[in-house]
């Protein structure tokens, strides 16, 4: 948060019968402009009209008239400082600084023109360039409370928020009603994850400004970080009340929603967003989540989609959009998204895992042993998944790598009913009696009602064909 003062151009007009306060039309200030181009206006008067449009925050226009100013005053210093400020006010911040340079070359002992100078470097994201600036404004007067806070927000800039809430405690001190820095003292507490202390500053800082609206979204943020998501929306209710526009405000209220599984009102939250932000490809990815845990597949594929067209790399909503055409039960188009996902996204086991359900599901044995090999290779220490392996070894008919994949899921969670099964089908496959029924006998004892980890009903093994005669004939 920066600030710049205009409040130094208050001097009667130059003409006849006009003061500062005259409402000037589009007709005159038009008349005007031309006039001060063609040299008919003083430099004080140009100033004045310069200042009225600063008044208005009509910066363009302002910047019209400056321009002009510093051609017919090359050498005011002054000048040249307003014509940054204003540049800088539009954002941008190569020309404010240009404008500064030739200031401070003019006029290099100005306290004000260092901190302003300090806070455009600042915007252009050279902080340590404006630390310079503005240590050397501090330099010239330790006590310079903008000099301080900006150096803060520079500070910030750098990662250093120990160093930044330092600052900000210091200008407190001198100064309990600083609302700006207690907004800065909130911002930086929430990156040292002091929430609750966060929260207050935040708290005080309404206190002091409640209209603030920064500061009620940034406290429902903090709110939402500490699990409080009911009085995060309350935090984001007021920010929007004070700006109905805020697109960000709508946003992180759509996401304490999802955190609620009030997924109905998080989808009117993200629906809100895009219609202020049309191409927010996060706001049209969480849209498409809120669908797909609604159960409203197709919404959800249509927003994954204009995700996916506005960032074509987004493995995210790739696999969001597999995932919803995965419930459709359309495996085809569920296994195309999953495939350029962990294109884009090589190292993401769930998507590989994902891949692999749906070519399980499409009768892609081998495909889904490469690709669950992948989930195994990324995640080795995944139970689930050895015991899925094990599954798919079984289906092709490789009895040992099915019977050491199952092994391996016991080793890893002892209490899975299906791996123990697994290991009595692979012992049945490889025609050992006596292992067999030793695994039937563990599995007994783990899963004595004869379900999986999930509830559902384990196959009977010993209805099998194979299992009788392997009792028949006694086995190895």
């Amino acid at each position: 948060m920066s600030y710049f003062d205009f409040d130094d151009h208050h001097e009667d007009w130059e003409e006849p019968g006009r003061g500062r306060d005259h409402r000037y039309s589009d007709k005159e200030l038009s008349e005007l402009l031309k006039a001060a181009r063609q040299g008919s206006l003083s430099p004080d008067t140009i100033e004045e009209i310069a200042g009225y449009h600063l008044e208005n925050t009509n910066f363009e226009e302002a910047l019209k008239f400056l321009d002009v100013l510093v051609e017919r005053a090359p050498y005011s210093s002054d000048a040249w400082e307003k014509r940054g400020l204003v540049l800088n006010n539009i954002g941008r911040y190569e020309q404010a600084l240009a404008s500064f340079e030739q200031a401070e070359a003019l006029n290099p002992a100005d306290l004000e023109l260092l901190i302003n100078k300090g806070i455009t470097l600042d915007n252009l994201g050279d902080a340590e360039a404006a630390l310079e600036c503005l240590d050397t404004a501090l330099s010239m007067d330790p006590g310079n409370e903008d000099a301080l806070f900006n150096k803060g927000i520079a500070v910030e800039h750098t990662g250093r928020y120990q160093e930044a809430a330092f600052i900000f405690e210091e200008l407190i001190a001198r100064d309990n009603e600083n609302e700006a820095a207690w907004y800065e003292l909130g911002y930086t507490y929430d990156f040292l994850d002091r929430l609750e202390e966060s929260l207050r500053c935040y708290d005080r800082a309404i206190d002091l400004a409640p209209f603030n609206q920064n500061a009620w979204y940034n406290r429902g943020i903090i709110l939402n970080r500490m699990g409080a998501y009911r009085k995060a929306i309350e935090s984001y209710d007021f920010a929007l009340a004070i700006d109905e526009q805020f697109a960000s405000a709508w946003y992180n209220r759509g996401n304490s929603f999802v955190n609620l599984t009030w997924f109905a009102e998080a989808i009117d939250c993200f629906q809100q967003t895009i219609a202020l932000e049309a191409d927010d490809i996060h706001a049209w990815h969480n849209l498409g989540n809120a669908y797909e845990e609604n159960d409203q597949y197709v919404e959800a594929i249509e927003a994954y989609s204009r995700a996916i067209t506005l960032f074509p790399d987004n493995f995210e909503s790739l696999y969001g959009r597999g995932s919803a055409y995965e419930s459709m039960h359309d495996f085809p188009s569920a296994l195309r998204d999953y495939t350029r996902a962990v294109h884009f996204a090589p190292e993401a086991s769930e998507i590989w895992y994902a891949k692999a359900d749906v070519e399980f599901e499409l009768g892609k044995m081998e495909e889904a042993m490469i690709s669950l090999g992948n989930v195994l290779r990324l995640s080795p220490e995944n139970a689930t998944a050895w015991v899925d392996f094990a599954e798919i070894n079984l289906q092709v008919g490789r009895y040992d790598e099915a019977l050491m994949a199952a092994e391996r899921a016991i080793t890893l969670g002892d209490r899975l009913p299906e791996a123990h099964y697994f290991v009595a089908e692979a012992h049945l496959c490889l025609r050992d009696r006596q292992q067999m029924l030793a695994a039937l006998h563990r599995l007994s004892v783990i899963a004595p009602d004869g379900r999986d980890s999930e509830g559902n009903p384990l196959p009977d093994l010993t209805q099998r064909e194979e299992f009788r005669r392997l009792i028949g004939d006694g086995g190895r």
